[in-house]
């Protein structure tokens, strides 16, 4: 569907039951349902299966489909061309917006942005942390930012804060966590931190920054920083749709 009158980056957050639906299974391509089958519990394989399934909804409600003419595809990774790891990007119906998408529990997200790239990630305050993966992966700065908060809930924000902002940067930049993330210092004591990555095209720009999602997750996007286009949140309760900036 055109971008007209919809330009910018549209993010939709939504919960999923711990039961699987028949429904959202019918929904997964091979892929995914391979997957799907390779889970252990069937909690984690109901919750993976929903937000699939919404996910792949959601973006056939934006295009005007239905939900089967919605196919991803694996981009090549801009690291190594590899296309057993690069980013996701919605193959089918071919359209400009750029998409990315993040899981965690029983919640899901997903952004659309129109010809620009963006990346967005999503943590539930409840998960446990792999502390000591995270705070290897922390700048010096972010590391004394995390330890000054205060202990339980504050600090485990302020990490929650840090990785989110990091796997956002590292998924608009379709490389993953295909990255040194200690290199990539996003800063999140500033509203709104812009990180620089140097590449064969010289220095590029990026703006990151926290999304808010209610009080039960943690999330981040990032997009280029030259990218004035508003940002709009969707947060799906029931099946009802709230609209916020």
């Amino acid at each position: 569907m055109s971008g007209a009158g919809r330009a910018g980056v549209h993010i939709w957050v939504g919960q999923v039951p711990d039961t699987a639906a028949d429904q959202d299974v019918a929904l997964l391509d091979e892929r995914e349902r391979h997957r799907f089958d390779a889970f252990g519990d069937e909690v984690t394989r109901a919750r993976y299966a929903g937000s699939r399934a919404a996910i792949r909804r959601t973006v056939a409600r934006w295009h005007g489909v239905g939900p089967a003419a919605v196919h991803w595809g694996v981009a090549r990774c801009p690291g190594c061309g590899s296309r057993d790891h690069g980013p996701p990007y919605v193959r089918l119906p071919r359209s400009e917006w750029r998409s990315s998408v993040s899981r965690s529990g029983e919640w899901w997200m997903l952004a659309l942005s129109y010809g620009v790239p963006v990346g967005v990630d999503l943590e539930r305050r409840s998960a446990p942390q792999a502390d000591a993966v995270i705070r290897r992966a922390l700048t010096p700065e972010e590391r004394a930012h995390v330890e000054a908060a205060g202990e339980g809930t504050e600090r485990d924000d302020a990490l929650m804060r840090c990785w989110t902002r990091k796997e956002a940067v590292a998924k608009a930049w379709g490389v993953g966590l295909g990255t040194d993330l200690a290199e990539v210092a996003v800063r999140p004591w500033q509203e709104t931190a812009v990180v620089e990555r140097t590449g064969g095209g010289g220095a590029e720009h990026w703006a990151v920054r926290e999304v808010s999602v209610g009080e039960a997750c943690v999330a981040a996007l990032a997009r280029p920083v030259a990218v004035a286009a508003p940002v709009v949140v969707h947060v799906i309760d029931g099946g009802r749709t709230a609209t916020g900036a």
